[in-house]
Formats: C-alpha cells, structure tokens, sequence
C-alpha cells in the first residue's frame, strides 16, 4: 500500500499515529515513542509521565508470553495520554488517535 494511501487511511479513522511493537524492546516504550511522534515532541518532552495513565510494567507484561512460553490470547487495552486515545493490541499494533 502506498504512504499517500495509508496517510488518507489513517486520517479517516482519526488515526494520529500508528506503530508496531517490536518485542526486543518493553512495550511501554513503544507507546511512549508513538504517542511522542503523534504530538511531534521528543520522548523525553512529552511531560506526562505515563505511569500517571497506566502502570508501565502491567502494560510490558499484559500480552507477554505466558510462564509455558505460549502467546497469550487476543486483546487490546485502551487509555489516554496527553490529549490522545491510545490503543494497544495484542498482536503488537499500537493506534494513537486525537
């Protein structure tokens, strides 16, 4: 799919920012640096700590592999940071909308 595509895609659905998390780092971060990028600030100028919104490392473990090493069921989480709603996905997609 072409970036004019995706972009008109993603201005439809009122999707500011997307990502896909990669697992070798904690998915705290990924949702830092997607809701940093959606605001066009640096990480570290977002201001509100993101612990203020949701526990950081309940959010790093919620789609971990369980204890056996098999994947956990589907799901998301949503919740607010800054003025976006944020949406995680289990299978490693992360939406930030206005």
């Amino acid at each position: 799919m072409s970036e004019n595509v995706t972009e008109n895609l993603n201005e439809t659905n009122g999707i500011t920012e997307s990502a896909t998390y990669d697992r070798d780092e904690p998915l705290s971060t990924a949702v830092i640096d997607a809701v940093a990028d959606a605001a066009d600030l640096d990480p570290a100028e977002i201001g509100t700590p993101l612990y203020d919104q949701i526990d950081p490392d309940a959010l790093d473990n919620l789609f971990s592999d369980k204890h056996n090493g098999m994947p956990r069921g589907s799901g998301h989480v949503v919740f607010h940071l800054l003025d976006y709603e944020v949406t995680v996905y289990s299978d490693g997609y992360v939406v930030v909308r206005e």
